[in-house]
């Protein structure tokens, strides 16, 4: 299951300049410590700093009549990009430079040639401030009751989703899931133990999702939502019976229910194919839609 980024991870930064030897310089410096990607020009730089996400981005002030300054402007506005903190190089002495930089959306300026020093201090530095700021991201993003993500991750995430399957062309998959009689469970049993049915619920879930770019989330109340980028309807329903049963095999006693002696839970599935003309908002409510008719056909059942 993956729930984001992983700040554990070793660092990735995407060099972006036309010169070999600062490239090869950037490499070795950063050999141990950071995997490293490279564009030698500014397009090419822009398309893999949105598709895959660098930590930092080391980008040259000129490449050949270019203006890097346009392209940190663009990086800084695109919302894909705009918070991966841009170090500047530049082969220019002007301190008038440095401040158009800052001015244009760099966190940082360094001159060329590169002092290795400077180089590696800066870059990790600003790794840092990074890391930190993603890992206070991490835990806005957690639901503090049963530790996954929550309504504001999945709204984020699902976006994410959408732009990229808009790009390359595959489908969505969201399954909304419900507990079913939750409310006469909390009655029958206490907040506490409902709270504990919850966790055990979004436990299972996240056990059954085998693919890391899977994304269970609790969407709200005893509700959680699953996408799964990249899955066609068929898969996407062999997904959700897998989950269905997968809490039914629970056996969690729920002696009120009205469907069988056990807690038991209704989905809803929808996929579709995003495009430029359509929004996540309606990937939401058709799986909505379906979750609605699992519940009015009498619960503890996918419909999609």
């Amino acid at each position: 299951m993956n729930t984001g980024n992983n700040i554990t991870e070793k660092p990735t930064i995407l060099a972006v300049d036309d010169n070999p030897s600062s490239f090869d310089q950037i490499s070795n410096t950063f050999r141990d410590s950071a995997s490293i990607l490279s564009a030698v020009n500014y397009q090419n730089g822009m398309e893999i700093a949105e598709n895959e996400q660098p930590d930092l981005i080391l980008l040259n002030e000129k490449i050949k009549e270019s203006d890097g300054l346009e392209v940190c402007l663009a990086l800084q506005k695109s919302p894909e990009t705009r918070n991966i903190p841009i170090i500047i190089m530049s082969n220019s002495s002007e301190n008038s430079n440095e401040a158009e930089s800052i001015n244009a959306g760099a966190v940082d300026f360094i001159f060329k040639p590169l002092n290795e020093g400077i180089l590696k201090a800066r870059v990790e530095n600003q790794l840092r401030q990074k890391n930190n700021l993603d890992f206070l991201k991490t835990l806005s993003s957690i639901d503090a009751l049963t530790e996954i993500p929550n309504r504001r991750f999945f709204d984020e995430r699902l976006d994410q989703e959408w732009k990229r399957a808009t790009r390359e062309r595959y489908s969505i998959s969201l399954l909304m899931i419900d507990i079913d009689h939750f409310k006469s469970y909390n009655d029958t049993y206490g907040h506490l133990q409902g709270d504990e049915c919850l966790k055990t619920v979004a436990r299972n879930l996240s056990q059954n999702l085998w693919r890391s770019s899977d994304i269970i989330t609790r969407y709200g109340g005893e509700e959680f939502a699953v996408i799964l980028p990249g899955t066609p309807s068929y898969s996407a329903l062999n997904v959700a019976k897998r989950l269905w049963e997968s809490i039914s095999a629970l056996e969690i006693e729920h002696s009120s229910s009205l469907s069988v002696g056990h807690l038991t839970v209704s989905i809803g599935l929808a996929t579709l194919s995003p495009n430029e003309k359509t929004k996540p908002h309606q990937l939401i409510e058709l799986a909505d839609k379906n979750l609605y008719k699992s519940k009015t056909d009498g619960r503890n059942r996918v419909t999609g």
